[in-house]
């Protein structure tokens, strides 16, 4: 598929992102307009994050015994939560001490636009009652976004979160850092053995092709990231495992979406370092302990 039909598909929102990733003179800015957050917004219900959290638990408590995580007077990070606040709104309605976060594309001024709060907030704490209970009214459910929620506007590695922490979380983003390594280490400074943590990594192209892993195995990865740019890091799921505990992090690996339909051209550097498992393992989860 071409490079024009790959944008064809996308939002203006993610054309932008993949445009800053190709030119680092436009990484981390000028960001989001209103109205572009706005329309980012009403693409994403209230409860988004919630239904997120909520499948991945259910996958981990049939695989591995999962005990679900509890946010009460927690600390939690998130790694790089979007313009949106990620899963903060979520901890923070769930009774979290604190949520923290590093964003480059964060803005306070923009997320805490009327519009954000009628079209996404609102909808979101309506939802989370429904879910949850009635714990705090929408006043207040804005008020605790304030006092309780830190975003940095920086890199995960230069953030001042303090060690440790209780809950780290992640969604989709593991797999467009770079370098990856210094994230890994990261964590593994501000977590503890006690610190829970689940992250959703996926490791295919990112595209709507019919298969993910359409022209990510053409050849090696530092061909396909001259073709496409930094957009994502190309690690697969064994190399993020041994990551993991390369630095101390005791973290399982659960495999949620395995599509090995795949009939395209494979370079032999992916045959040689991967076996069907690594390469055709589009969704996993990261996770650990099970149990507080």
């Amino acid at each position: 598929m071409s490079q024009l039909r790959f944008l064809s598909y996308l939002s203006l929102p993610e054309i932008q992102r993949i445009v800053r990733r190709r030119l680092p003179v436009l990484r981390n800015g000028p960001a989001w307009t209103t109205g572009e957050l706005a329309a980012f917004a009403r693409q994403i219900p209230g409860i988004h994050f919630a239904e997120l959290l909520l499948r991945q638990e259910a996958i981990l408590h049939r695989t591995v015994n999962w005990e679900a995580l509890n946010f009460e007077d927690k600390r939690v990070v998130e790694i790089g939560c979007g313009p949106l606040a990620g899963y903060g709104p979520l901890v923070i309605f769930c009774g979290a001490a604190s949520f923290e976060s590093a964003e480059p594309e964060w803005s306070w001024d923009l997320f805490d636009r009327e519009v954000i709060s009628a079209q996404y907030l609102r909808v979101m704490h309506a939802d989370l009652v429904a879910l949850y209970g009635d714990r705090m009214s929408f006043s207040e459910f804005t008020r605790a976004l304030k006092e309780r929620m830190t975003i940095h506007e920086t890199s995960f590695e230069s953030a001042p979160i303090k060690n440790p922490v209780d809950v780290v979380l992640s969604q989709s983003c593991l797999e467009h850092v770079f370098p990856i390594e210094n994230i890994i280490a990261r964590l593994a400074k501000i977590q503890n053995a006690a610190t829970r943590f689940v992250h959703l990594v996926d490791f295919g192209n990112h595209y709507p092709t019919v298969s993910p892993f359409e022209g990510l195995y053409d050849g090696p990865p530092e061909h396909y990231l001259a073709r496409r740019g930094q957009a994502i890091n190309l690690n697969r799921a064994p190399d993020l495992i041994k990551l993991f505990h390369a630095h101390g992090i005791s973290a399982i690996y659960v495999p949620t979406r395995v599509n090995d339909a795949y009939s395209g051209l494979i370079h032999p550097w992916w045959r040689e370092r991967y076996d069907n498992g690594g390469l055709f393992t589009h969704l996993a989860l990261f996770a650990g302990p099970t149990t507080p």
